[in-house]
């Protein structure tokens, strides 16, 4: 995908971000007991300020989106709001996914998600490491944060299947897809179909790549702008 207006993408992730870091329940409580220049500086403590946490956060968020929003999956609560510090990296897979297919299955989806200015063969080579770890599964730790984050949520009876398919060691190649989600300038598209013809794995694959003119301005654009969609 090759974005043709970076400034309304920008717009776009800018104006929900805040809902990546913050519990919304929460932000609505801020929002009412605090005046705007108050609830942007709570914001900007929230936000990473290194460019090279941002991209990291960024890659993360946009390759969530499209699994809900493209694939059908249920991503569930932002992790991102469970960090003990606004520039540790979060452990675990970058991306999870779930849902329900026609006769009430979990299907699973692990995302792999890297943002660079450049994205050459290296950069598609630690994204397939990524997901080959755990045998190409996405780990227990990752799926039992995922299932809890559910619970309490509309998507709780999915939390639910999750844990069962943990508790009876179900989760299995046939029911996992890869997504190799890739947020750069350049079209890395002959590293990725390398990639994609030397994988011999019983896996589903799916990779996206979403390219801008300016990585850095989109990244630091969107995280400046953010903290103005407030009360």
């Amino acid at each position: 995908m090759v974005s043709n207006d970076d400034d309304a993408g920008i717009e776009a992730v800018a104006s929900t971000l805040s809902e990546k870091y913050v519990k919304t329940e929460a932000l609505a409580i801020i929002a009412a007991v605090n005046n705007k220049p108050q609830f942007a500086e709570y914001l900007r403590n929230k936000f990473p300020k290194k460019l090279i946490f941002r991209s990291g956060d960024i890659g993360e968020i946009l390759a969530t989106s499209y699994l809900e929003e493209e694939c059908g999956y249920t991503v569930g609560p932002s992790r991102l709001a469970h960090r003990d510090h606004q520039e540790w990296a979060m452990r675990g897979d970058d991306v999870i996914g779930a849902k329900f297919d026609a006769s009430a299955q979990v299907q699973l989806a692990k995302g792999e998600a890297k943002s660079r200015r450049k994205a050459y063969n290296k950069v598609v080579v630690e994204a397939r490491e990524g997901l080959e770890r755990e045998q190409g599964l996405p780990s227990g730790h990752s799926l039992t944060q995922f299932a809890e984050r559910l619970v309490g949520t509309p998507d709780q009876a999915l939390g639910v299947a999750i844990i069962d398919l943990l508790s009876n060691a179900a989760v299995r190649p046939d029911i996992v897809r890869h997504l190799m989600f890739l947020f750069t300038t350049n079209d890395p598209i002959k590293h990725v179909s390398k990639d994609l013809n030397a994988y011999t794995g019983p896996i589903e694959q799916l990779t996206v790549t979403l390219q801008v003119r300016d990585h850095k301005r989109f990244i630091n654009s969107t995280y400046e702008m953010a903290p103005n969609h407030g009360p």
